[in-house]
């Protein structure tokens, strides 16, 4: 009975494995074809379990992937399956998962709008938008880290437990989820907002919404619980 209870649990990790590797070869080839990515720019990755990481490799094009380029690492990082290199940016993925139980995909780009606020040092933390709000909160700026070392994640630390989007100063965006597609999702959120913003200032400058608003939006959505006042630390409106 032992027995066959590994065989279904092995069946169904290696089911979970297979999508999972489909999904980020098709993110892949969304990031590339939006432009949020260019050349061999960017990663992602999944959480498989507590002791396996799904990555994308190392001077891989993300619009060109195929599920056999994957690679699988455990959580320091060391390659368990797969040929090649993991991503150059393995150890900001493993912050995340170490410091984010509820996290469960990373997403990397250098979106151009959104990498433009980052090379300007500028933080995308105004209350603008009610879907930025609700989702995101605000979009704080990393101190510049040297990409793929130790002092990137040094930067991000203070960040990651509390923003699922986190600019790179010189660099880049990071965007996490529960999902690859939440992941995702998040990084073209950020992009498009820093259009809209870019927009508003050429118009004469965005109009912050107030405390109250604000509230009122963390107020409505359905898992408040997990988003607190707290996270949302933006630039407001005194109205």
């Amino acid at each position: 009975m032992a027995k066959c209870l590994t065989i279904v649990n092995d069946a169904k990790r290696s089911g979970v494995e297979r999508e999972l590797r489909r999904q980020i070869c098709d993110l892949g080839r969304r990031m590339y074809g939006r432009g949020l990515v260019v050349a061999c720019e960017g990663n992602l990755s999944a959480r498989l379990d507590a002791d396996r990481i799904l990555v994308t490799p190392a001077s891989v094009c993300k619009g060109h992937l195929a599920p056999q380029d994957l690679l699988v690492t455990d959580p320091s990082g060391a390659v368990i399956y797969g040929t090649g290199r993991p991503s150059s940016e393995i150890s900001m993925h493993l912050l995340f998962y170490s410091l984010r139980p509820d996290v469960h995909a990373v997403c990397h780009a250098h979106p151009p709008t959104a990498t433009g606020f980052a090379a300007a040092r500028r933080a995308m933390e105004e209350a603008v938008l009610p879907e930025v709000i609700t989702d995101l909160g605000s979009i704080p700026l990393a101190p510049y880290g040297t990409p793929g070392t130790l002092e990137l994640c040094k930067g991000l630390k203070p960040l990651i437990p509390r923003h699922d989007a986190i600019l790179l100063e010189n660099h880049g965006v990071v965007t996490c989820g529960q999902d690859l597609t939440t992941a995702y999702q998040r990084m073209e959120t950020v992009e498009q907002f820093a259009r809209i913003l870019v927009t508003a200032e050429c118009l004469g400058g965005p109009h912050v919404l107030s405390r109250a608003d604000v509230q009122r939006l963390i107020a409505s959505r359905p898992s408040r619980a997990s988003f607190p006042e707290s996270r949302v630390e933006l630039t407001l409106e005194p109205r």
